[in-house]
């Protein structure tokens, strides 16, 4: 298949694709966008990343001009194009800008959103990530604050996460893990994070209008699904690093990395918590429960598929 973009319609190679210089998404981060996968072709979870799309649209105050039946004619579009073959699964961006218009921040300036569809191959994570596990650093870099900008907008301003990755690896980790302003753990750079904790799932809490507040994870609210169907107690709570000392396991969430095994998280004083290497063993059957999940969801959407 060949990396393929879908700006307002135009649909060409990614490396070849272009947008304005005047487009608020490229001067301003002014964008909000989700990620799907396919499974066998079938797109996975579509229509629930629609509704987070949706939602940061409404908490950004961004008037969508483009429908969910019409991103979803694009977005297939664009998959068709990228010649994509029986057997191979692609990840899918679509990302909406507030528009092109004058140099202002006022966002009354611009009346129609624009948007850019891109559909290439999985990433290819680091096969040691699944059978060793990644190694998160906290960082000094802070989350921002959710009284400043709300954590379920997803939106395309990445300097925060980026700083906070920046840090990290210079700490020796492969991802960051950031604290809110309150000292609490919150999220890696573009997962959910999860801890095995009195043999029990424990995500920190989303406390929105607080200090610390995450995005509302997809694949972290099928976890916790999963997690109850397999008699696994899960709970959202508040976590600060001292609590790390408690948990046995850990492991990332996200549409590409499923369920993807910490191996270790380095603390900021210096001292290193570590874990199984490649998951204990709630991790290992949630990763089973997770696999069987999508393979009776793939088997129920088989006439979905678009490819």
């Amino acid at each position: 298949m060949r990396a393929t973009a879908n700006v307002n319609g135009q649909i060409s190679l990614a490396a070849e694709a272009k947008i304005s210089i005047l487009d608020r998404g490229f001067q301003y981060g002014d964008s909000i966008y989700e990620v799907v996968r396919t499974y066998e072709g079938v797109p996975f979870f579509l229509d629930e990343h629609f509704d987070r799309l949706e939602n940061s649209a409404r908490l950004s105050k961004m008037r969508l001009s483009q429908s969910r039946d019409f991103l979803r004619t694009e977005i297939l579009r664009t998959v068709k194009e990228s010649g994509v073959q029986k057997g191979e699964d692609v990840f899918i961006r679509f990302t909406i800008s507030r528009g092109e218009g004058p140099l202002d921040l006022d966002p009354a300036v611009v009346s129609k959103t624009s948007y850019v569809i891109l559909v290439k191959e999985l990433p290819p994570w680091n096969k040691n990530f699944y059978s060793d596990g990644m190694t998160l650093a906290i960082p000094s870099v802070l989350r921002n604050s959710p009284l400043a900008l709300d954590p379920n907008i997803k939106s395309g301003n990445y300097l925060n996460n980026i700083l906070a990755v920046a840090e990290a690896k210079e700490m020796g980790g492969d991802d960051a893990l950031l604290l809110s302003p309150d000292g609490k753990l919150t999220e890696a750079s573009n997962s959910n994070v999860t801890f095995v904790i009195d043999g029990g799932l424990r995500s920190p809490l989303h406390e929105s209008g607080t200090a610390t507040g995450n995005l509302r994870g997809i694949t972290r609210t099928l976890i916790a699904a999963l997690a109850t169907e397999a008699d696994i107690h899960y709970a959202d709570v508040p976590l600060f690093p001292q609590d790390l000392g408690q948990a046995t396991e850990c492991f990332v969430s996200s549409a590409t990395r499923e369920v993807m095994p910490v191996k270790a998280v380095l603390l900021r004083d210096g001292r290193k918590i570590s874990f199984p290497s490649g998951g204990g063993p709630i991790i290992k059957r949630l990763q089973q429960e997770y696999t069987r999940y999508v393979a009776d969801y793939v088997r129920a959407r088989k006439s979905e598929a678009w490819f």
